[in-house]
């Protein structure tokens, strides 16, 4: 047992294909808390099967939402999972050996992410170094209000716990295609809404200059096919998002 009580935050939505194994791996947790946004696949069949605090909530961006579970947890400390991340077990065994001190000298800590995508662990590239803010106090900070990309930010120390969390992204391409252009006209939206503006250096600069950054700079290249298909989606993102926002400004001048 975890010398601190811990509430386990997770966002769902048609998340059936990984849930069980995300759960699984939560059985330390105080308590874990679900928020869906009306899956209509077996995601809350699965999960009744770990816990009953299973709640629901129209999707109106990724911030917004996980700023409404974390008001559902009853614990200081939450551990803020995605419906496609796996604890490994050292990580685990990691987080229960923090002390009471450990706790207490910190407002959060920081967790290594290995992404793993079209069932490849990337082995180069950003990713595979990506230490990220999961664990934390919500008395000392909470979520970002981004629409999507939403971050946690705390006020004090932060430290690491080491030990991989898994992220299994996408397993099929045209699954990655659609994620990849769900997420653009999300940014988009949220660019509109603070009146970003969309200049023709971004329309046009954007895919090339991101794709050299995440292939080349980023190391992609050495992740082989995967890491190339990786690079490509991660620069069409980019590039999208302004041809949304284009067209967002056509449509309201119009």
């Amino acid at each position: 047992m975890s010398s601190q009580k811990i509430s386990a935050a997770i966002l769902t939505y048609n998340s059936e294909k990984q849930i069980d194994k995300v759960l699984e791996k939560l059985y330390w947790c105080d308590e874990i808390i679900i928020l869906d946004s009306f899956s209509n696949d077996k995601t809350i069949e699965i999960c009744k099967k770990y816990t009953s605090q299973i709640f629901q909530n129209k999707f109106e961006g990724f911030g917004a939402q996980k700023k409404l579970l974390m008001t559902k947890c009853k614990n200081e400390w939450i551990i803020s999972i995605d419906s496609d991340e796996v604890l490994s077990d050292d990580l685990i065994a990691n987080i229960l050996k923090l002390t009471h001190n450990d706790f207490k000298n910190n407002s959060g800590f920081l967790i290594n992410r290995k992404h793993i995508f079209l069932n490849k662990q990337f082995l180069y590239g950003k990713e595979s170094r990506s230490w990220i803010l999961r664990l934390f106090n919500k008395n000392k900070g909470g979520v970002t209000d981004n629409i999507v990309h939403e971050g946690i930010q705390v006020k004090g120390n932060i430290s690491k716990v080491k030990g991989p969390l898994f992220h299994y992204t996408i397993y099929e391409l045209k699954e990655a295609i659609h994620k990849m252009d769900y997420y653009a006209f999300l940014k988009a939206n949220e660019y509109f809404n603070k009146r970003k503006k969309c200049t023709w250096i971004k329309l046009y600069v954007t895919f090339p200059f991101t794709f050299f950054r995440e292939y080349f700079l980023n190391l992609n290249f050495l992740n082989a096919y995967e890491g190339y298909i990786w690079s490509y989606l991660v620069a069409q993102g980019a590039s999208l998002k302004y041809y949304y926002l284009k067209e967002m400004y056509n449509f309201k001048n119009n």
